[in-house]
């Protein structure tokens, strides 16, 4: 859920985030408890469509026991209730957890949604997880631009994600070889290297009991490292070979900082873990 299309709201903030702020787009209030089972299942479908409509309106969420005060001059009788703010104003609203589709119809008849490439709906579908509708689409893209290269970068990467590395491969291995240079590329590569590395090495379980044992255990440090990038955790992974780079240098002929460099590619440079964890590494290294 990007937090650009949510925010909480409080009856100090009330005036400014909602009243104030649906002069410019709708606000969609959301008036919720945690002890309320609908508003529990209506709550995820809301973020979902914020997330969907990319800014063309803003939800707002209020918690109902918190802001009763609030809730009391709304004349909020029962929960959830929702409803749609436009130039100051209530426009429209509805109580109980309404079905998606017809939370969407109220929505279409007062918001003016923000078009959106192809290309960025896959890539929101890659973000919510949905793998095999983003590949569906990057397919039609592909389809009528066969040179969209782009597309079928973004396409290896939702792969990947999804962990089918052999069609992922399979689309990098095609690609002109400027484009195997791009950091989703070589994020397949990556992958296919750290899958390898795990073909007879101890599991995720064996590495944790040794290191619990032995915490100067290079080899369980090494591979726990590897489950923990296939499980993407990516932040354990890089504490873990920066760390093994500290103790043991030599392990695998300096296989911890390889490995670092490996993770790197596959997350790309633009990532703001991968600017961190270099800037840490070059730090290790001049000591």
């Amino acid at each position: 859920m990007s937090e650009a299309h949510s925010i909480q709201v409080t009856q100090d903030t009330f005036e400014t985030d909602v009243l104030k702020k649906s002069f410019e787009t709708p606000v969609l209030v959301d008036f919720f408890a945690e002890w309320c089972g609908p508003c529990k299942s209506l709550g995820p479908i809301l973020e979902k469509l914020a997330d969907e409509y990319a800014g063309a309106f803003i939800l707002a969420k209020i918690d109902a026991d918190a802001e009763q005060m609030l809730v009391a001059g709304m004349g909020v009788r029962s929960l959830p209730t929702v409803v749609l703010f436009k130039d100051g104003q209530p426009a429209d609203h509805f109580m109980g957890a309404l079905p998606e589709g017809e939370i969407r119809a109220l929505l279409d008849k007062h918001v003016e949604r923000v078009d959106e490439s192809p290309l960025e709906r896959a890539q929101a579908l890659v973000e919510a997880g949905e793998y095999d509708e983003a590949i569906a689409l990057y397919q039609l893209i592909t389809a009528d631009d066969p040179e969209n290269y782009d597309a079928y970068l973004e396409m290896a990467h939702a792969l990947l994600k999804k962990g089918d590395l052999e069609s992922a491969e399979a689309i990098v291995d095609r690609l002109p070889d400027v484009q195997k240079l791009d950091p989703r590329a070589k994020a397949v590569t990556a992958g296919k290297a750290f899958i390898e590395l795990l073909e007879g090495a101890p599991d995720r379980a064996a590495c944790e009991a040794r290191l619990a044992e032995n915490g100067n255990d290079s080899e369980a440090s090494y591979y726990l490292a590897v489950h923990q990038m296939m499980a993407d955790e990516v932040d354990a992974a890089i504490a873990c070979l920066l760390a093994l780079v500290r103790s043991d240098r030599a392990y695998k002929d300096d296989g911890a900082r390889q490995l670092l460099i490996q993770l790197f590619d596959r997350l790309g440079a633009e990532d703001p873990r991968v600017r961190a964890g270099r800037k840490q590494l070059a730090q290790l290294l001049m000591v």
